[in-house]
């Protein structure tokens, strides 16, 4: 399925949050200069964040691989950032992306949040806004695979409405979302 790219959606899905310990960030979509902070975010994640994320210990992310996570067409590929400024500049504290599966009308999720920043709503707040964009995309189900020790991710998508079921075999969840009757509230 090839679509032309979408027109940058910075201006209209760029917004500010509080998180639950009181500190404002900041969610926008990646842009193309964000390579290096995306660098520095993956360098910054514990190995336990990064087996969580990708099923497996990894201490270096492969350049393939971040090139990969960079590639973005706003359509079928999407990916929003969750930014701090710090004295040195801006820095990501959490990202979501999905792709848009075989099946066309459904997308794969994947959130990973660094892990200074865990548990203050932030991975909530991305995936709210995971949750809304791609319904203009004409995106219906969102999908994706948890391990099962990975109780806060299992926890949060409950609480916002996904199906949690164990996959025979994999030893994997998988997490689905009806995006056309979902409804997330950010906090």
């Amino acid at each position: 399925m090839s679509r032309r790219p979408s027109t940058d959606p910075s201006d209209t899905w760029t917004s500010h949050e509080r998180v639950r310990t009181g500190e404002e960030i900041c969610i926008l979509p990646l842009r193309a200069d964000d390579r290096e902070r995306e660098i520095a975010f993956i360098n910054s994640l514990s190995e336990r964040t990064v087996y969580f994320r990708l099923f497996t210990p990894m201490k270096l992310l492969p350049p393939h691989v971040l090139e990969q996570l960079m590639v973005i067409d706003y359509d079928d590929r999407m990916v929003f950032v969750a930014t701090v400024q710090t004295e040195a500049g801006e820095q990501f504290v959490g990202v979501a992306r999905y792709a848009r599966t075989k099946q066309g009308d459904a997308a794969e999720i994947g959130i990973t949040v660094t892990d200074a920043w865990q548990r203050r709503g932030i991975a909530r707040l991305l995936l709210a806004r995971l949750m809304q964009y791609p319904r203009t995309k004409g995106i219906r189900r969102m999908i994706g695979f948890v391990l099962p020790e990975n109780h806060p991710m299992l926890c949060l998508a409950r609480a916002v409405g996904f199906e949690v079921h164990l996959q025979s075999g994999s030893g994997l969840y998988e997490i689905s979302c009806d995006l056309t009757a979902a409804s997330i509230q950010a906090h």
